[in-house]
C-alpha cells in the first residue's frame, strides 16, 4: 500500500531561490547606498554635538552621548551610529516616528579598536550631517616587578 505524501522539494527551492535573490537585492541596494552617498568627511558637522571619551580602559562598553539639532524647517528622519574599524561598521540605525527637531541620544558602544566614531543624521529633505569623535582605547595591565 502506497502513501501518498506532498513533496517539499518544490517549497524548499523555492524558499531558498526567495533567499538567494532577497541577498542579492539587499547587497545592490548597499552597494549603490554607498556609490550614491558622500563620504562621512565631506558632510557639514553643524547641529551635531558629541560627548565621548578621549581615552578608555577598555573598549567594552564605552559612553557616547551625541544631541542632534535639525536644521531650521526640517526634522530629523534618522541616526546611524557608525564604527569603521569594527567588523560591523553600523553599530545603530535609528529611524525617528513624528517631526523631532531635536534629539539626545545616550548609549554604550563596544570598540573593536581605537578609532573615530561617527554620528549621521537623515534629515526630512534629504540632507544629511556628521560629526565624529576619536578614542584611544588603553590597557588595564598592572605591572608589579617584586
Amino acid at each position: 500500500m502506497a502513501i501518498n505524501t506532498p513533496s517539499l522539494c518544490g517549497t524548499v527551492n523555492s524558499q531558498r531561490r526567495t533567499g538567494m535573490l532577497w541577498a542579492a537585492g539587499a547587497w545592490l541596494l548597499t552597494t549603490q547606498q554607498r556609490a550614491s552617498a558622500a563620504p562621512m568627511t565631506e558632510l557639514p558637522s553643524e547641529g551635531i554635538e558629541l560627548v565621548f571619551p578621549r581615552l578608555a580602559d577598555t573598549g567594552n562598553a564605552v559612553p557616547l552621548q551625541a544631541n542632534i539639532r535639525a536644521p531650521e524647517g526640517t526634522f530629523l528622519k534618522s541616526l546611524r551610529v557608525i564604527l569603521p574599524e569594527n567588523p560591523n561598521p553600523l553599530a545603530l540605525h535609528l529611524k525617528l516616528h513624528g517631526e523631532p527637531q531635536s534629539y539626545l541620544l545616550n548609549t554604550r558602544l563596544r570598540l573593536a579598536a581605537s578609532q573615530s566614531v561617527w554620528v549621521v543624521a537623515t534629515f526630512s529633505n534629504g540632507l544629511e550631517r556628521a560629526n565624529s569623535a576619536p578614542t584611544v582605547i588603553t590597557s588595564t595591565a598592572c605591572l608589579d616587578d617584586s
